[in-house]
This record gives C-alpha cells, sequence and structure tokens, in this order.
C-alpha cells in the first residue's frame, strides 16, 4: 500500500493514544493524510510523522465538511482509508468522500462497509493498545513514537483544572490550594485553562496556542491535571504527569507508560461508570460524584512532588 488517508477521532488526547499506530504506519507506508480538526492541526507541527500530511477541516462542518476538504480528501486518492472514530457514520462519510477501501473496528454493526475489520480488543485495555490491535489489519509491528524525557526542567508546576464536563473535575480551591503549597516549596506556580478563572496570586494562560503550551510544558517539572487531553498532551512532551481520574477509568485513558507519572483514583462500587451524571453514582454534597469527592490535596501533594524532585534543572 503507498497512500493512506486515516480518519482520526474527534478528542486530543484519543489522538495521541493513536499517536504510536500512526507512527507504525509512517514509518512503513509511502504518504499518509490525516483528516483531522483544525483544532488539533497544530499536534502535527510540533510532533512531526514521516510521510505525512494533515487534512485539516473546522470542526464545526464534521460531517459534511467544507468543499476545500472534500477536494483535499478527494485528490490524495488514497489506496485505503483507516477510520479510527468506531461509529458507522464516520465509515459511511469517508466511504463516500475517499472512495477507497475501509478498514477500522467492526463496530456499530458497520462491518458490511469494511473491506478488512477486526473486532476490538477482548476486555479492557489502554486506549492507546486499542489503536494498536489495527495494526493486524496491515501486518505491521508497532514502532512507538518517540519522546524526550530526559531534559532538565525549572522548578515550576503546571496545573490544568478543567476538564470536560465539570463533573469530572477535581474541586478548583483544591487545585490552588496544592500550587500553594508547591508554593511554598520554592515552585513557580502556573495556571492553564480554556476560560478566565480566578487563580490569584498565581500566574495564569487563558487558552494558549498548542504550541505556547507545549513549550511551557518541556520546561517544567511536573503537570497536574483532570482526566483530560492536556494531561496526555503534557506526556508527549516529556512530563512527568499526576493525573486525578473520578467517573473514568485509569486502565483505559490512565497516563501512558512514556513518563514518569502518578495516577490519584479511588475506586467505588460503580467505578468506571459511563458519566450519565448522576444516574450510576448520588452527587456529594458540593456536586462532585465521590470517587473524586474523596481524593485529598496531600494525596495529590504528595504525587507532585515524588516526581518534581527528580526533573530539576541541576546547577
Amino acid at each position: 500500500m503507498q497512500r493512506l488517508l486515516v480518519k482520526l477521532a474527534n478528542w486530543m488526547g484519543d489522538i495521541l493514544f493513536s499517536y504510536d499506530l500512526l507512527n507504525s504506519l509512517a514509518s512503513n507506508i509511502e504518504e499518509m493524510a490525516l483528516v483531522t480538526s483544525t483544532s488539533h492541526q497544530q499536534l502535527f507541527e510540533i510532533f512531526p510523522l514521516p510521510h505525512t500530511r494533515v487534512i485539516a477541516y473546522p470542526p464545526e462542518s464534521w460531517p459534511r465538511f467544507n468543499p476545500e476538504t472534500v477536494k483535499a480528501i478527494e485528490d490524495f486518492e488514497a489506496d485505503a482509508t483507516l477510520v479510527l472514530p468506531n461509529s458507522i457514520g464516520a465509515a459511511l462519510v469517508l466511504r463516500y468522500l475517499s472512495g477507497a477501501p475501509l478498514y477500522g473496528y467492526a463496530t456499530e454493526h458497520r462491518g458490511f462497509l469494511l473491506r478488512k475489520s477486526l473486532s476490538p480488543p477482548v476486555g479492557r485495555v489502554h486506549q492507546t493498545d486499542y489503536y494498536l490491535h489495527l495494526l493486524q489489519l496491515f501486518n505491521l509491528e508497532a514502532r512507538r513514537y518517540p519522546i524526550n524525557d530526559s531534559r532538565g526542567r525549572e522548578k515550576r508546576v503546571v496545573i490544568h483544572p478543567g476538564a470536560s464536563r465539570i463533573e469530572r473535575a477535581w474541586h478548583l480551591d483544591r487545585f490552588l490550594e496544592t500550587g500553594r503549597q508547591m508554593s511554598k516549596e520554592g515552585y513557580e506556580v502556573v495556571f492553564v485553562s480554556g476560560t478566565n478563572i480566578a487563580v490569584h496570586p498565581f500566574r495564569l494562560m487563558i487558552n494558549p496556542s498548542l504550541k505556547d503550551f507545549v513549550e511551557l510544558l518541556q520546561d517544567s517539572a511536573v503537570f497536574i491535571g483532570n482526566d483530560s487531553g492536556p494531561l496526555h498532551l503534557a506526556q508527549q512532551s516529556g512530563t512527568p504527569v499526576v493525573g486525578i481520574y473520578g467517573p473514568g477509568n485509569p486502565l483505559t485513558t490512565g497516563p501512558r507508560g512514556i513518563t514518569s507519572h502518578r495516577v490519584v483514583y479511588h475506586a467505588f462500587p460503580c467505578s468506571p461508570f459511563r458519566q450519565k451524571f448522576f444516574e450510576e453514582c448520588s452527587p456529594s454534597t458540593n456536586g462532585k460524584p465521590f470517587c473524586l469527592e474523596t481524593i485529598t490535596v496531600n494525596e495529590v501533594l504528595k504525587s507532585a512532588m515524588e516526581l518534581a524532585a527528580p526533573k530539576l534543572q541541576r546547577v
């Protein structure tokens, strides 16, 4: 196969989880085109893949796409199209636009649309391995994307308190208290958020570009955040991470083994659940799932301090 079109997932974390798969494919295929939203286009400038181009579409245009995106897909003239989203809708759209045989998982009763397909792995596996399993369709071995985690770092902690849904996010006041405690130990504390939040006296970066965010992460001793895309971006940047997990499952979407990391997670009888808040569990008086509510500042602080110290610049 010479030309492969790949439709990526819609979330940054899932895209980063697919990087080992993409690197394995790009290392063995003459040319690859990645169909992704403009929100994530810069990822592939920061973390380049060989023999790869990006076909970016405005996120609001999915699934119809704008004329420029449609033309770019048609002009690529793919020999095959790999559809990473599991939906039948994604398979229908890409079959119509690319005109090439489809590869992917036979999920959502879409097997009849796929020229080559696999059943998903049995049991819970990390999303990175879930994607790597697709290499069987191409008879290829895994080739991990290289991560640089050896550089010395400033005495700085980056905190991202956001999540895709507020119920998934640890309390902001606990992030602030963690920052205050690390500040007492001489760490610079920088908060990063998609919106303006009150984090005085700490520095706040509001909705930075991916490039600026990565540059900050690459020089920082540790990242602290919820189960969200920025946590996985920090790891891709080579930064040690502390992941705070509540309703999600760290076995499937937790930090990868590519940098030093800690997971702070309290399992309850309903854990992990599908995040139909609050149908499967009762909220705390603060409106959080108890799996998040019971995580303490001391637990997160201890994990962050253990990771940060070995990565500081040696003078």
